[in-house]
């Protein structure tokens, strides 16, 4: 998805013809604490959650062993307050509102990752960009 996604995002969310909404999936034992800096970068800006979201996309061969002190890292080398976004990663409210999404998106059958709702039609595994250009190009003439 890392070349596919910015792909995505220049020709059809910056156009505003498709959204690009972000809902966790967890799917090893630490991939909540990844999500949970998400999330936490995105309290300090809304660009800062994509910009940790991709960090760690890129850098997941290397963060097997999750430990606070590295996403703190990763905070600070994207421009962000570190103090917040360490006291974010401990909030109860944070955990709790990853964990929902993932169930939420476990109880609609959605376990894979990537995974896309196009307009009700889930898209699960990851695909071409054509492939996603060829459905947004079709639902977008409706």
């Amino acid at each position: 998805m890392l070349r596919v996604e910015p792909q995505i995002v220049q020709n059809y969310v910056a156009a505003g013809q498709v959204q690009l909404v972000f809902w966790h999936i967890l799917d090893h034992g630490q991939s909540a604490q990844a999500h949970q800096a998400a999330e936490c970068a995105g309290q300090q800006s809304p660009i800062s959650f994509w910009q940790m979201h991709d960090t760690l996309f890129e850098r997941q061969g290397e963060l097997w062993n999750l430990e606070n002190a590295t996403l703190v890292a990763i905070a600070g080398e994207l421009g962000l307050e570190t103090s917040a976004f360490e006291s974010c990663l401990s909030d109860q409210s944070i955990i709790d509102k990853v964990a929902r999404m993932d169930q939420e998106r476990r109880a609609a059958g959605i376990r894979l990752r990537p995974s896309f709702d196009v307009n009700g039609q889930i898209v699960q595994g990851a695909i071409p960009y054509d492939s996603f250009a060829q459905l947004f190009d079709k639902l977008l003439v409706q």
